[in-house]
């Protein structure tokens, strides 16, 4: 009887370390700490260059591109295997999500999803496409690429706040939130700051630097995020 309880015992252990949520959050966590130093290498590097600033200045960016070509290059080498990482860990969370009839929630997780992918591109571009077209002068090439790579940027800083505000805004409502509600609103409320500040930089404002309130949303976003995907390890392990 006893060895029959401890094979029960080791069974549920064995199950909870492959539980999706388990899996998917200690992923987020990986995923959201390599997004926080991405924005870190984003930072250290010049401006014109690490973000859609308005109003576009070619020269500028160009300039930021060739001169900020090291912490750039890291920024997107960092960048693209952590959207990775974090890309499969939303879609682990967010089909377990649904399958528990959260579909709010899963919605949101998807929405992370999608902006991840679109980072996934902005990141390579930074780092492996603008700094070559910049130091050998091809500003045609430089210009178009770079005004796709604004497009992109707002946009996939658009579906991360609608994501999040989405996910976290039904964590903040549920009965039994996987994580503290302090936190999800906190986490709500960055997410859709962001995404104002890229709806202004879509929409040519200039009289405030919308790129480094889209941009800011992602980083704080993402140290927040990794604080709440560790909050979903520990309660997925606890039921």
């Amino acid at each position: 009887m006893a060895t029959t309880h401890l094979d029960v015992l080791r069974v549920r252990k064995a199950a909870a370390l492959t539980d999706p949520l388990t899996v998917g959050g200690w992923l987020s966590v990986v995923g959201a700490l390599a997004v926080v130093a991405t924005s870190a290498f984003y930072v250290a590097s010049p401006s014109a260059a690490a973000g859609p600033v308005r109003p576009f200045d070619l020269a500028a960016a160009a300039a930021g591109a060739a001169n900020g070509a090291a912490t750039l290059r890291a920024a997107g080498t960092v960048g693209i295997f952590g959207d990775l990482v974090w890309a499969v860990a939303a879609l682990l969370i967010a089909q377990e999500l649904g399958r528990r009839n959260r579909g709010v929630a899963a919605a949101g997780w998807l929405g992370l999803f999608l902006s991840i992918v679109i980072f996934i591109f902005v990141d390579g571009m930074t780092g492996f496409v603008f700094p070559p077209l910049a130091a050998h002068g091809n500003l045609a090439a430089f210009e178009g690429f770079r005004r796709l790579w604004d497009m992109l940027f707002q946009l996939g800083v658009i579906a991360y706040g609608v994501g999040v505000a989405a996910a976290f805004g039904a964590e903040w409502t549920a009965d039994r939130p996987m994580v503290g509600r302090n936190l999800a609103l906190a986490i709500v409320v960055v997410g859709l700051v962001g995404v104002l500040g890229a709806l202004a930089g879509l929409a040519g404002v200039s009289a405030v630097p919308t790129d480094k309130i889209a941009g800011g949303g992602i980083g704080l976003g993402s140290l927040l995020l990794a604080v709440a995907s560790w909050q979903i390890v520990r309660r997925a392990q606890a039921d």
